[in-house]
């Protein structure tokens, strides 16, 4: 199955280098190619066969010169450039000036925005912590990254989750997953995932430093 899914996806990498499948816009998983690009090439590596290496490595260093050239215009584009780039090998200068813009977007209250025009939500700000993190530019024991887990630790609801509000158009039969927030469900359950990939490595840090 896995083999078909990378097959899939290789095929359909466009000729600059990146992915945009169905063009579909929704934010803000599906605002631009920079996400699924970032996604597209991590799966190609991570799942990909030796009988397509050869070919999976032309598509990955096409998809990293894709993200080295262009500009994220939101905060979910500006996080999986960097971690696109990182996972790709790309130039970790390049790399670390990028993520020097994303931390300095950092709101006062210690999370980020989907975009500037929008309030601080747990979507942006777990996003965003973790490619930090991941990409080796901010340490979970820095000012700024204990500000973010505060700002999640400040909005997480009785139920442990977090709520985040849709902006994307609705045009599926509406359903309830189970998930709390009911319209809102989606995007929460997205928000959700992030605050808890970014508050993993500070609960690790605490317990090394509590050893």
């Amino acid at each position: 199955v896995t083999d078909g899914i990378v097959a899939y996806i290789a095929y359909h990498q466009r000729h600059d280098g990146s992915w945009w499948l169905g063009g579909v816009s929704r934010a803000p998983i599906e605002e631009g190619p920079m996400a699924r690009t970032a996604m597209s090439l991590r799966v190609m590596q991570v799942f990909g066969t030796l009988a397509m290496k050869a070919e999976l490595d032309l598509r990955i260093v096409r998809a990293r010169a894709y993200l080295a050239s262009s500009k994220a215009a939101t905060n979910d584009e500006a996080a999986m450039q960097i971690l696109g780039l990182h996972w790709a090998g790309g130039n970790a200068a390049k790399v670390s000036a990028l993520g020097q813009d994303l931390l300095s977007a950092q709101h006062p209250d210690g999370g980020w925005s989907q975009n500037q025009n929008l309030a601080s939500d747990a979507y942006a700000t777990g996003q965003s912590l973790f490619a930090l993190h991941e990409v080796g530019v901010l340490a979970t024991s820095t000012a700024s990254y204990q500000k973010g887990v505060k700002f999640l630790m400040d909005t997480q609801s009785a139920d442990g989750s977090w709520y985040v509000r849709s902006r994307a158009p609705k045009f599926q039969p509406y359903f309830q997953s189970g998930f709390p927030y009911d319209h809102d469900q989606w995007i929460s359950s997205a928000g959700t995932s992030w605050a808890v990939r970014a508050l993993i490595p500070a609960v690790e840090n605490e317990k090394r430093a509590s050893r």
